[in-house]
This record gives structure tokens, sequence and C-alpha cells, in this order.
């Protein structure tokens, strides 16, 4: 009941935050709307000020070219007159359309078309005059002072505008500052809100971290008290709920199991205890299930083994037992067993042979199989050698495949010899065998726009069979290739290094990849464990370190970050001679 207030309380913080934010995102919202507005306004009345002023200034433009030509008679004077008689009409009705909203503007604009409309007219007099011969006359006009009435009449009203535009200039500028503060103020208010959601949330977090630390505590003091205890036994326990679901493995369990408690918590006992008959083999009923159907101890039946995770099998005698709450309700199920090896360890040894024998007798036949298909391949390779007019970079592809050919032929022979096969030794030039096994490897590294970087060394020949170590740097580059994203990088180091009682070539391959995980290392070179789940066998790893040790070397991969590119990094050392009287098997 208290963790339900607990999450209710907590949900109802959150919900009134979160509403708080988004009526103040409203408010931000409209007062953004006023201020686009305001600032809408303010823009506004400016326009109609500049109007105003573009409109008293090109009737002075007028008054001037007519001045001018009055007193010159020069023609040049009338186009600035004539220009700006063109132009009044224009900002005039400017200046109507921008105050429809001011009746009392729209009143003036009345007012000032008039006037300005008498200004044009008088001018327009004067210049006829002039041009008819009366210059005179036009010049007494002007002496009149009609014109100079009218402008001042203009000036009037235009001065008037003038006023009332600046009177709302003042008005819209204020209101927008006040929008603009209402907005900033309403911004600091949800940072405010924010700011205070995010302390009580951190609050909530670390006083419950804490608690859950006592907890935390108290339970590992019960559960090391439990440990201790079951390690101490003699025997394998394994504990599941009510529902047949692995809980608890001590050691010894672990051990018979071949799997960590972390490997199988949550699974049902059935794929974590996989029990046969010891002759047939086939399944025998988990007495775990008997137990919850029954609700009483269940022992095992006899001959009886348990399956491990490296597919072997022990004999075991077991017994099973349920758990029971202080309400007698069954809530799970103990189950403890123990290793019967000892007392059937003849029968065993002898189907392990016997299993074994087969094995060896499949991988002949179908290495026997293999075999001939690859030879009719060789052979007709040789035919086509042969063919007359082939291309030299033909030629060159038929001489790689050919001696790809020979390399998987004696991989056969390996396994029809039992994976041991005597050969005389040849000495290989390491620097041309890395060259070679780049030139295969070609493609794949223009598929992924992979970089190759060379660091050769002077490097001595070294004594071996070349497809062998042809095959394991294969597999070594092959694997960095698929450890490399896209335009990643691989980086080749071949050295010369010198030993207490040896000189060996090293062989260092390098790469930019995600590297291999600390738990990973130790496994690598396992038959059958790979990483590469879509693409990997398992077995490319365990059958290069097989041919590095053949040639009495050896491999090691550095971690990640042990390796300078940021992937990982597999060294190999060839000797370069092999020791006084003795003989390597190929």
């Amino acid at each position: 009941m208290q963790i339900l207030t607990k999450r209710f309380g907590i949900l109802i913080g959150f919900a009134v935050m979160i509403a708080l934010l988004l009526v103040n995102a409203l408010v931000i919202r409209k007062q953004l709307a006023t201020q686009l507005s305001n600032q809408t306004w303010v823009a506004h009345t400016r326009q109609v000020q500049f109007e105003l002023l573009k409109t008293e200034s090109v009737l002075q433009e007028a008054e001037v070219g007519q001045r001018g030509y009055l007193y010159t008679n020069d023609l040049k004077y009338l186009a600035p007159y004539e220009a700006a008689t063109r132009a009044v009409a224009g900002h005039l009705d400017s200046l109507q359309k921008l105050t429809l909203d001011n009746p009392d503007q729209q009143t003036r604009i009345v007012t000032l078309r008039q006037l300005s409309g008498k200004k044009l007219d008088e001018l327009a007099r004067t210049i006829a005059m002039a041009r008819a011969g009366r210059a005179e006359a036009a010049k007494a006009l002007v002496l009149s002072d009609t014109g100079l009435l009218l402008m001042d009449n203009i000036r009037d009203v235009v001065g008037q505008m003038q006023s009332e535009e600046d009177r709302l200039d003042a008005e819209r500028s204020s209101n927008y500052g006040k929008s603009v503060a209402t907005t900033i103020f309403c911004i600091y208010l949800a940072s405010a809100i924010a700011a205070l959601g995010l302390v009580l949330l951190l609050y909530y977090i670390l006083r419950e971290m804490e608690i859950r630390r006592k907890h935390a505590a108290q339970l590992l003091e019960r559960e090391e008290w439990f440990r201790v205890t079951m390690t101490s036994l003699g025997d394998a326990v394994i504990a599941t709920d009510d529902r047949g679901t692995v809980n608890y493995l001590n050691p010894l369990a672990e051990q018979l199991i071949g799997k960590q408690l972390t490997q199988v918590m949550g699974q049902p006992i059935e794929d974590v205890f996989p029990i046969f008959n010891e002759q047939t083999l086939l399944p025998v009923e988990n007495p775990v299930a008997k137990v919850m159907e029954l609700g009483r101890i269940v022992g095992l039946a006899n001959h009886t083994v348990l399956g491990n995770t490296n597919g072997t099998y022990t004999p075991i005698e077991d017994s099973a037992a349920p758990i029971r709450d202080h309400q007698d309700n069954l809530i799970g199920v103990v189950l403890v067993f123990r290793d019967a090896t000892l007392e059937r360890k003849t029968q065993a040894a002898l189907r392990e042979s016997e299993k074994l024998t087969s094995a060896a007798r499949m991988s002949a036949t179908v290495a026997h199989e293999i075999n001939n298909p690859l030879e009719a391949v060789g052979n007709l390779l040789y035919l086509v050698k042969g063919t007359a007019g082939l291309p030299e970079a033909a030629i060159e592809h038929l001489l790689v495949a050919e001696q790809e050919l020979e390399r998987v032929s004696h991989i056969t022979r390996q396994t029809l010899a039992f994976y041991r096969e005597s050969k005389t030794a040849e000495r290989i030039d390491v620097v041309e065998l890395v060259e070679y096994v780049l030139k295969l490897q070609s493609n794949k590294f223009k598929t992924k726009t992979i970089k190759v970087k060379r660091e050769f060394g002077e490097c001595p020949a070294v004594t071996g069979s070349s497809g062998e170590l042809k095959q394991a740097v294969s597999n070594l580059i092959s694997n960095a290739a698929d450890a490399v994203s896209d335009g990643g990088t691989i980086r080749i180091r071949l050295s010369c290094v010198e030993n207490i009682d040896s000189v060996a070539v090293q062989i260092e391959i390098e790469d930019d990849g995600p590297g291999i995980s600390a738990e990973h290392v130790d496994r690598l070179f396992e038959p059958f464990f790979t990483t590469k789940a879509d693409v990997g066998n398992g077995l490319g790893l365990w059958v290069t370190k097989e041919i590095v040790e053949r040639h009495r070397g050896t491999i090691v991969v550095n971690s990640r970050t042990e390796s300078g590119l940021g992937g990982a990094a597999f060294v190999v050392e060839i000797p370069c001679e092999s020791p006084a009287g003795s003989s390597a098997r190929y």
C-alpha cells in the first residue's frame, strides 16, 4: 500500500508539473503572437511616418522645380517638377491605405489630398503662364504668397498626422516592450518549473537509492550466508520456483552442468538439467516435475546421466524434494545430486571410444568423397591453362585458383590421415605469402572500402608448409575484415624478433573494429566458439592456432585497450630455423 501511495504521489506531482509547463507554453505562445502583432503595428506606424515625409518632400521638390524654371526659363528644372507631380498621388494613396484603421487620419488625408491638388494646380498655372510668354505675371503670382499659404497648410496637416503617428508609435512601442517582457518572464517561469521538477526528481532518486542500498546490503548479507552454506555441501544443489524455473545453483552443480548461475537463471529446469537413460540416451522424466505433481520427495531412476554443455554425459544419482512456505504451500523444488562417474567409469570409457571411432570413420569417409571432385576440378584447371590465346590476367587467376585448390586438397588429405600428415618442409618468404593473401582478400577490401596499411620490415624466410601458413594468415585477415566497418583500417606489421635461443618472424594483424570483450578473450581459440553469429562457425581461429603450433610458433591476441587502432590485434611468431635434430610434421 505504501508503494502504491508513493507511486501515486509521484505521478500526481509530475502531472501537475507537466500541466504547469503546458499552460506556460500556451501563455508563451499567446505572448509571442501579441509580440509579433505589436511589432507589426510599430512597423506600420513608422511606414506611415515615412510616407508623410515623402509626401511633403515631393511637394517641396515640385515647388523647387517650378521656381527654378520661372527664374531661369531652363527646361531642365521641369524634370524634378514632373517627377514630383507624378509621385504625389502614389504617396497619398499609400497613406490612405495605411491609415484605414484610423478615422481621424482618414479625414486628414482628404484635406491633405485637396491641399496637394491646389498646390499642384498653382504650380501648373505659373509654369503655363511662363511658357505662354507671361513670365512677369507668373512671378507676380508666385510673389502673391498664395503658394506659400498652401504649403503652410500642407505642412500643418502633415504635422498633425505626424503627431498622431508619433503618439501611436509610442503607444505601440510600449505595448511591444511589455509583450517582450511578459514573454521573457514566461520563459523564466517555465525554466524555473523545470528546474524545480529536476531538483525534486533528483532528491527522490537519491533517497530511493539510499533506501535500496540499505535493502541490498541486508539481502547481500543473507545471500552470503546462504551461499556459504550451499557451497559447503558435498553434493550439487539446484533450486527452482513453483513453475520449475531455476533460481539457484551451487558451485558443484555449476561444475557438473557446465554453466554458471548467471547463464541459466530463469530458465526451465528441463533445459538446465537435461537427463537421459545411460544405455539409450533417451530423455528421462525430470524429477522436479514429479515433485510438483506429487508434492513429495522423489528419487531418480537408475542408469541416469546428466548432459553437459561440452557434449559429455555424467552418471548421477539424485533426489528432489518440495520447498514449502509457512502456510505449507509449494513454492519451489530443491534438487540434490552427485557425480557417479567412478562407479561406471569403465562403461563410459568404452562408449566414448566407440563414439570417437565412429566420428573418425565418418570424417574419413566425407574427406574421401570430397577429394574425388577436387581432383576433377584440378584436372579441368590444368586443361583450361593449356587453352591457346588466354589473357595473362586469366592465366594468373587460374594459377591462384590452382594454388587454393591445392590448399583445399591438403586439408582433405589431413582429414583422411586424422588431421596429421607428414610432409617435407619448404622455405617460405613471409612478405610474398602475406601479399598473396591480401590479393585473395582484395574483393572484400573493395566491397567495404577497407584501407590496408603495410608495415613490412626485413624478414628472413621461415620453414614450414606454405599452404597451411596461407590458411592461417588468411583466417586472421578475413576476421579483421569482418570486424571493421565500412571505410575501416587494417594494419599488418612484419618484423624480425630475436628471442633468447631463436630468431622468429612476427606477423601482427591489427584492426580498428569494436575489439574483443574481456570475457571472450580466453575462449577465442576454442573449437566452435565464435562471436560472429551470422558468418562464423567457430573453427577458423582454432585451426589457425593448430597450424601455428605445428610450426612451433605462438599466437596471442591483445585486448582492445592494448591495440593502437582501437580494435583487436593478433600477433603470430614463427621461428625461422628448426631446432637442431628436430623434425616438424605438417
